[in-house]
C-alpha cells in the first residue's frame, strides 16, 4: 500500500492518465536549449546523408521534409513534445548508423550527444 501511495504522490495533480508513464522518462529528456542545439545536429546529419546522393539539393529537401514529418508523428504518438523530440534525436542517430562512413560517425556522435545532454540537463 505504501508503494502505491508513493507512486501516486509523484504524479503531478491534474495530469491525464496517459502521462503517468512519461514522468519516469523525464530524466532522459534534454532541456529546451539543448534540444535546439540537437535539432541543428539532426539537420547536419540529414544533410550529410543527402550529400551522398546524385541530386543533392532534391535529396536535402526530401530528407528534411521526411524528418519534419517523422518529428511530428513521433510527437503525436508520445503525446509529449519534448519526449517526442528526444525520441526523434535518437531515431535520427540510429538511422544514420546505417549510412555511409561519415554519416555513421555523425549518427554515433548525435546519439552520444543526445544521451549526454539528456542526463546532464
Amino acid at each position: 500500500m505504501h508503494v502505491l501511495v508513493a507512486a501516486i504522490s509523484e504524479i503531478p495533480s491534474g495530469a491525464p492518465p496517459g502521462r503517468y508513464w512519461l514522468e519516469g522518462l523525464g530524466v532522459l529528456v534534454p532541456a529546451p536549449g539543448a534540444s535546439r542545439a540537437l535539432l541543428l545536429a539532426d539537420t547536419v546529419v540529414v544533410l550529410l546523408a543527402a550529400a551522398g546522393h546524385r541530386h543533392r539539393a532534391l535529396a536535402a529537401v526530401i530528407g528534411l521534409g521526411a524528418a519534419l514529418l517523422v518529428l511530428n508523428v513521433v510527437g503525436m504518438l508520445l503525446t509529449d513534445f519534448f519526449l517526442g523530440l528526444a525520441a526523434f534525436h535518437v531515431l535520427v542517430g540510429m538511422a544514420a548508423l546505417g549510412g555511409a562512413r561519415r554519416v555513421r560517425w555523425a549518427g554515433a556522435g548525435l546519439l552520444a550527444l543526445t544521451l549526454a545532454l539528456g542526463v546532464l540537463t
